[in-house]
């Protein structure tokens, strides 16, 4: 798990990404708006803990930002407001969750381990990147019109890839993805998957293709 830390208050920053590392999981900060839409651009999060009080964008606008976007990654509130209202647009506007402060830094991991055992809602919207889509109700992959025949594996591979596009994604976030969705894999399914995938994607003429970075892990571009 890598969640990024959207903060102002650098100390209480600090103290949660402490926090977070002494579980064995990855954090990142960002004390603004633009750090963290930067942080979103160049890496792969499976959580954000977002202040209400940026700096330099309201917080709620920055919920509504990143839905509008299509960006799906659960989001836990921090907030010191005192007033309900706005945990409640915060958590229509797409937030999963929130915390007043002052706060237990126990309940704050444990509520992001909670979002993190939610499967992401993408309330039916297809996945697309280039000609490439995957119907997310029937499974079914194209290019263009033509359909393509995949096996479970690969479709799920094709769809996280699709989900993180633009995005390094290690070959450690892969294999746990793929194995959290209850498929059985090895490192060496997923190499021959991925090949299999490429074979296809190619034969169909697609747009866009998955390429490995070497040492780290694969980019869909």
């Amino acid at each position: 798990m890598r969640v990024l830390i959207t903060e102002d208050n650098q100390q209480l920053a600090e103290f949660i990404q402490q926090a977070i590392m002494q579980d064995g999981h990855a954090a990142d900060i960002a004390l603004d708006a633009a750090t963290m839409f930067y942080q979103l651009s160049i890496m792969q999060y499976d959580g954000i803990v977002l202040d209400l009080g940026l700096p330099d964008k309201d917080g709620l606008d920055v919920i509504k930002h990143l839905r509008a976007k299509g960006i799906p990654i659960p989001i836990l509130i921090l907030t010191a407001r005192g007033g309900i209202d706005d945990r409640i647009k915060g958590l229509d506007l797409g937030a999963d969750d929130y915390l007043n402060k002052p706060f237990s830094i126990d309940e704050l991991k444990a509520r992001l381990r909670a979002l993190m055992r939610r499967p992401v809602d993408y309330s039916g919207n297809d996945l697309t990147r280039g000609n490439v889509t995957i119907e997310t109700k029937s499974r079914r992959v194209t290019v263009d019109t033509q359909n393509l025949t995949m096996g479970k594996t690969e479709v799920a591979i094709l769809e996280y890839m699709l989900k993180h596009a633009t995005l390094t994604v290690s070959k450690e976030s892969l294999f746990d993805a793929i194995y959290s969705m209850g498929f059985e894999v090895t490192d060496n399914a997923i190499q021959v998957a991925m090949h299999r995938i490429r074979k296809k994607l190619d034969q169909a003429g697609a747009t866009t293709q998955i390429n490995t970075i070497r040492g780290i892990g694969y980019i869909l571009a």
